[in-house]
């Protein structure tokens, strides 16, 4: 025989928010996003699971799995693409960090690679804390903290080392 328990007058766990919010608001697997900003530029954003998050006040997807990130300009033109094995995007800070494997390649044949990097969309920035290997046609340097600068495509490398092609006059 069984019986129906009373409810319990035990208080609630005082981390409960915390526990709270390790469960995900909305996960989805096979997810494909696209932003699109007010000069026309988009960004198509791919991976294999996705899952939102909220923390500190903050809402945030954490995705996984052969993710994909495609910048485009108001014509449809590729100008960038991000693969990575791991990412979070913040939306209302128009920031994206990529993590694990992650590679970068713009339509100016620069191959960056590294195992993590911000992207801040609003600035046109990419920042990179850690090391990283840059490949162009006539560079292939290693360093450590880079900033890349879509708009004007320049980057500033600091603790550098490697090989730099210059052409003769």
């Amino acid at each position: 025989m069984s019986a129906c328990r009373a409810p319990s007058d035990r208080p609630p766990s005082p981390d409960w928010i915390a526990q709270r919010q390790l469960i995900p608001l909305y996960e989805a697997r096979g997810f494909k996003l696209q932003w699109v900003d007010t000069a026309g530029e988009s960004l198509w954003l791919y991976a294999r699971r996705v899952a939102r998050h909220w923390r500190n006040d903050t809402t945030f997807w954490a995705l996984a799995g052969g993710v994909r990130l495609v910048h485009l300009n108001a014509r449809g033109d590729t100008l960038s693409v991000l693969h990575c094995q791991q990412g979070e995007a913040y939306p209302a800070q128009h920031l994206f960090i990529a993590q694990t494997l992650v590679h970068l390649r713009t339509a100016d044949s620069l191959l960056l690679e590294t195992d993590r990097l911000e992207w801040h969309q609003n600035r046109g920035l990419v920042y990179v804390p850690g090391w990283v290997r840059l490949r162009t046609p006539t560079e292939f340097i290693r360093g450590e903290g880079l900033e890349y600068f879509l708009q004007t495509r320049q980057y500033y490398l600091r603790q550098t080392t490697g090989l730099v092609q210059i052409q003769a006059p």
